[in-house]
């Protein structure tokens, strides 16, 4: 990689972790960051610990009625009823002892990412933990408590106020992000998943591309299962510059 880069990770910092048995383990980081480093790939790159993100910083997107929610939770107060109502002890998103600092870290990570390239002048950030997409103003989904993706972005335009192109390749249609900004005109999100007909969350279809103000700036490419990669990288390629250009003009 050229440029300036920043790895934001920290091994120390609250885990992120359901239980023993969950396949979204932290033990997943430690063992790409240790790839990482024995193949060289994070030559040149300095590290960044981050910080447990603020209240005011998960309230740029949460209700703070579900941030309220997520602290009980994390000190086991959280009652069935006010789990029920915000997505919380669920299969996917079972809640455990210090879920809140463990979530708002990640949020941090991130919010160190943004702030690596746009105010301490690096090139590029990697944030290793980061990319919980899946989270709701008020309603955790999919693994995902707090949805750091969409906090960024509204971190991002409030403090630099920019315009945010954000890419999502994860194999899971990146819903919560999308609906954070379907109707806003300033926010272009580009998701390439899985088509929905097999997989979480089953949303990311063509037809969703925004609304009011927002129309036409969300953009899905839902791709079949077993896609091979390169029909993938050729559908990722010109999607990312013909959406880059629309948004940029």
């Amino acid at each position: 990689m050229t440029g300036k880069a920043a790895l934001i990770y920290g091994a120390d910092g609250p885990q992120y972790k359901f239980h023993d048995t969950h396949p979204f383990h932290p033990l997943r980081l430690e063992l790409t960051h240790t790839l990482l480093e024995d193949i060289g790939a994070l030559t040149g790159f300095d590290t960044i610990n981050p910080q447990i993100a603020t209240d005011a910083m998960l309230e740029l997107v949460h209700d703070p009625n579900f941030i309220k929610a997520v602290k009980l939770g994390s000190t086991g107060k959280l009652t069935d009823g006010l789990a029920q109502a915000h997505g919380l002890d669920t299969e996917d998103t079972p809640v455990f002892p210090h879920m809140h600092e463990a979530a708002a870290y990640l949020v941090g990570g991130t919010i160190a990412a943004c702030d690596a390239v746009l105010k301490n002048g690096y090139d590029h950030a990697f944030h290793l933990g980061g990319g919980l997409h899946h989270g709701f103003r008020g309603r955790a989904s999919g693994f995902c408590v707090y949805n750091d993706s969409s906090i960024a972005i509204e971190y991002i335009r409030r403090t630099y106020g920019a315009k945010i192109l954000y890419v999502d390749t994860d194999a899971h249609h990146g819903d919560g992000v999308q609906w954070s900004f379907y109707e806003d005109p300033d926010i272009c999100t580009l998701s390439i998943h899985e088509t929905g007909r097999y997989l979480f969350p089953g949303t990311g279809h063509v037809t969703e591309k925004g609304a009011g103000k927002g129309y036409g700036f969300s953009i899905n490419i839902p791709l079949d299962a077993f896609t091979e990669d390169e029909s993938f990288l050729s559908a990722y390629e010109d999607s990312f510059r013909e959406v880059a250009d629309f948004f940029s003009s």
